[in-house]
């Protein structure tokens, strides 16, 4: 039997200059060895969200936390509810990530943000080098949601790791592990929010304090950041 890694990525924002609605893009990657079975965390994630007669098709994070659909006829109390079923889901996966941010207002052209990125994600292959070695194939999930951030993937994932590596478009409704990549990818951008001081209406409403999103969430996803 192969030996596989699977990379499910998520992202926040774009890398495209020329919107500066949110300054700050974030990407995701969340690293799952195929030979540690999920099927039980599985389980036990379905099996507390119809205990609570959560029946959305799939946990899009930013929804949830805005109220918007699927979840904009839910309360505040039942969001949270359903928050923290997730979090403790992603909390027990034998799982590990990265994540990676770029600024805007630091850079004048699309190119060179392009090009600070694509280094960012080379130079954390090239250091974690050895983890990657270990697998005979290597699985990248990505929506392809932007064309420079599928080619970035493909210039240093396909170009260090060749043949050993597959890449799959997938979405959110479909995986899990997206889900979890998209979780994941929220609080980090939702971190450098409040980091920042400026955090979005939602989040203060959601989290109420960034003391209390790093106690009660950030701290413990954390953890498993490589």
């Amino acid at each position: 039997v192969l030996s596989v890694l699977s990379i499910h990525i998520d992202e926040s924002g774009n890398l495209n200059l020329s919107n500066r609605q949110n300054p700050t893009y974030c990407l995701t990657m969340v690293f799952h060895n195929q030979d540690d079975n999920i099927s039980s965390n599985l389980q036990f994630l379905d099996k507390r969200l119809s205990e609570i007669d959560c029946d959305v098709p799939f946990i899009h994070t930013s929804p949830l936390i805005r109220q918007d659909k699927p979840f904009e006829d839910l309360l505040m109390t039942d969001r949270m509810h359903i928050f923290r079923i997730f979090s403790r889901f992603v909390e027990q996966l034998p799982i590990t990530y990265a994540s990676f941010s770029v600024t805007k207002t630091f850079y004048q052209e699309d190119k060179q943000i392009e090009e600070a990125f694509r280094r960012q994600i080379k130079n954390f292959i090239e250091y974690n080098l050895e983890c990657f070695q270990i697998f005979e194939k290597i699985t990248v999930y990505y929506d392809c949601g932007q064309s420079i951030i599928s080619k970035i993937l493909r210039d240093t994932f396909g170009k260090i790791f060749d043949d050993r590596m597959d890449f799959r478009t997938a979405y959110q409704k479909d995986y899990r592990l997206m889900q979890v990549a998209d979780f994941v990818c929220t609080l980090e951008q939702s971190k450098i929010r409040w980091d920042e001081h400026r955090p979005t209406k939602s989040e203060k409403d959601f989290f109420l304090t960034r003391q209390m999103f790093m106690k009660n969430f950030y701290k413990k996803i954390s953890r498993k950041h490589l």
